[in-house]
């Protein structure tokens, strides 16, 4: 008989949470926001710098292929070239920015097209739950 795995650990875990806030006093729920937002920033800066580097693995994957095709392909080496100059630009912004700043830029996306918005959080929503479910099977 197969023994279930255990539940996933949450990435925050409260049993960090010493019940004092930054300069050493306790602050009850004030203080324990502070701790979820330190952790959930460093969680968000994490998941930045990964894709940061995915980013930037797939624009060297796209040099590969430029590198190996025929001489007669100069139409799609123009193509696969402008698109890893626009995909190296995407990984510069991300890496230069801050948490704050993708929160922002994220609020003004949500405001200037909200359509757009909620299309993409229902499609990162979806895929999220996948990983999840996959993760667990």
């Amino acid at each position: 008989m197969q023994q279930d795995d255990p539940a996933p650990s949450l990435p925050i875990d409260i049993g960090d949470w010493d019940g004092e806030d930054e300069t050493g006093t306790s602050g009850g729920l004030g203080s324990l926001a502070d701790f979820a937002r330190g952790r959930l920033t460093g969680l968000v800066e994490d998941a930045r710098d990964s894709l940061v580097g995915q980013v930037r693995a797939l624009k060297d994957l796209a040099e590969l292929l430029t590198d190996n095709l025929p001489d007669g392909a100069e139409p799609v080496t123009r193509l696969v070239s402008s698109a890893t100059q626009s995909i190296d630009a995407i990984a510069d912004a991300l890496a230069e920015k801050s948490v704050e700043e993708l929160v922002e830029d994220g609020r003004e996306l949500v405001r200037a097209q909200p359509a757009a918005a909620m299309g993409i959080a229902l499609a990162v929503g979806f895929l999220a739950g996948r990983m999840l479910k996959a993760a667990r099977d």
